[in-house]
């Protein structure tokens, strides 16, 4: 399988409107980093371990959270197995997450690109 820059293989065809095969694709977790931003109610929902394990907070203001990055993909994504791609923190993740359900926009764009892409506009 070859990966696209920064990505995976793009994957044909539509999604599964269920989610059944996000863990298989894994295409929106995959991403530049200072992609994936916290809201306060998010910071409160992954608690102060999770906060220190996943996340970054930018030091000047406004004082951002993100997501951390390794590498091109997110880090919470779990890539032990190959070929699947659960989210280790998925009960508690962000609102931006959240957002990226099977057959949006961001998702389909990802799928197309092998990551996730320029028209995503979360909600800052």
């Amino acid at each position: 399988m070859s990966a696209a820059a920064g990505g995976l293989a793009p994957v044909a065809g539509e999604p599964d409107p269920g989610g059944a095969d996000c863990v298989g694709c894994g295409r929106c977790c995959h991403h530049g980093p200072r992609t994936v931003h916290f809201l306060e109610a998010d910071e409160a929902r992954m608690g102060p371990r999770l906060l220190e394990m996943y996340t970054d907070l930018e030091v000047k203001p406004p004082g951002w959270r993100f997501m951390k990055n390794e590498g091109s993909r997110c880090a919470g994504l779990d890539v032990s197995v190959e070929g699947r791609f659960p989210c280790k923190v998925y009960e508690v993740r962000p609102e931006d997450c959240r957002i990226v359900e099977p057959g949006s926009e961001a998702c389909l764009e990802a799928r197309r690109l092998g990551k996730l892409g320029g028209s995503v506009v979360f909600r800052r």
